[in-house]
């Protein structure tokens, strides 16, 4: 898997890339869709709809966050700041994500030639999406845009067409009645199972199924072999490095949320961005409430900013079961 060099420190950003689509229009006019994963699971779960990519006019870059394998672990100041840091300082850390991947994804628009979005609007451009845990990395990017330095700014402006919240709680991994050698292989099932909830149109979290997975369909990690498992799955930051950041960073993940949704003067800088919520309705139940939480804030300062779509009969990890629904839906998003 190739890197990029993100930072003068010689940080590295390790990704796969579906590559440019061979169709002699789309190959000049494609859209790019950069990845970010969540937690335990890694870029090459997005393999079955990278395959497909092509032949819908897309390319899809999926990144390797941090200490994820084959990007730059953190180093001891670093993990020292998700353990204890001041508030400044995980604000800091935060801003320091997005400016990696922000600058992870200027470099491969410069590098690839990747095209920007064309005058009518229909082909070209970049989008940014973030699964699961991933979505607070790509808002932590757009959060940031204000301080990017002026070139990946005006580059960015010209590409970047579309922010994608794909899945955005209780886990088995913070259960302190589950032993502690069981929460990161419980979740790695657990995440990937199906679920029965009630209406979600009332948008009532009591209506939810919390922990029991439905049977009507097996979880989605039991259709990987062996060996797509080791290729794709990585546990150790789910109870080190993804753990400290979901239960200690709140506030500031909070914050970032909301400047990358909500701030008119950061909007002005990427003017062409359409911001997308997906989630399925068979998901994990933490996406839900989350989705709510979202559409309410969206509401409150008169709807319109952000586009929000359920998709029917799937799990958190559609691009995994339904990769020709998940394109159709990018797609969409896209448009």
């Amino acid at each position: 898997m190739p890197s990029i060099i993100v930072d003068d420190k010689g940080t590295v950003l390790n990704y796969i890339d579906s590559g440019v689509p061979h169709n002699p229009v789309s190959s000049t006019s494609y859209v790019t869709i950069f990845i970010v994963h969540g937690s335990v699971y890694t870029a090459p779960v997005f393999q079955k709809v990278m395959a497909l990519a092509a032949n819908y006019g897309l390319r899809i870059v999926g990144i390797n966050r941090r200490d994820y394998p084959g990007s730059t672990p953190f180093s001891h100041s670093e993990l020292a700041v998700l353990s204890g840091g001041s508030d400044d300082e995980r604000a800091d850390f935060v801003r320091a994500r997005g400016l990696e991947i922000a600058t992870f994804v200027d470099r491969f628009i410069e590098n690839q030639g990747v095209p920007p979005i064309s005058e009518d609007g229909k082909s070209g451009g970049i989008a940014l999406l973030g699964w699961s845990l991933g979505s607070a990395f790509v808002l932590s990017t757009i959060s940031c845009c204000d301080t990017w330095p002026t070139e990946l700014q005006s580059r960015l402006k010209t590409h970047l067409r579309a922010l994608i919240l794909q899945s955005k709680a209780w886990s088995p991994q913070i259960d302190t009645t589950i032993q502690e050698s069981d929460r990161d292989p419980l979740f790695t099932q657990w995440i990937t199972s199906y679920f029965h909830h009630g209406d979600l149109s009332k948008r009532d979290p009591n209506l939810l199924t919390y922990v029991v997975p439905a049977t009507f369909r097996a979880p989605s990690v039991f259709t990987m072999s062996d060996e797509q498992i080791a290729e794709i799955v990585y546990q150790p930051p789910a109870s080190t490095s993804d753990m400290l950041f979901m239960i200690r960073f709140s506030e500031q993940l909070l914050a970032s949320h909301r400047k990358a949704c909500f701030y008119e003067n950061l909007r002005q800088l990427v003017p062409r961005m359409k911001i997308w919520a997906l989630t399925g309705d068979s998901t994990a139940s933490f996406s839900l409430p989350a989705f709510w939480a979202l559409q309410e804030e969206d509401e409150a300062v008169g709807g319109g900013r952000i586009n929000f779509k359920i998709v029917k009969g799937v799990n958190h990890f559609m691009h995994w079961d339904e990769p020709e629904l998940t394109i159709q839906t990018y797609l969409e998003a896209l448009a």
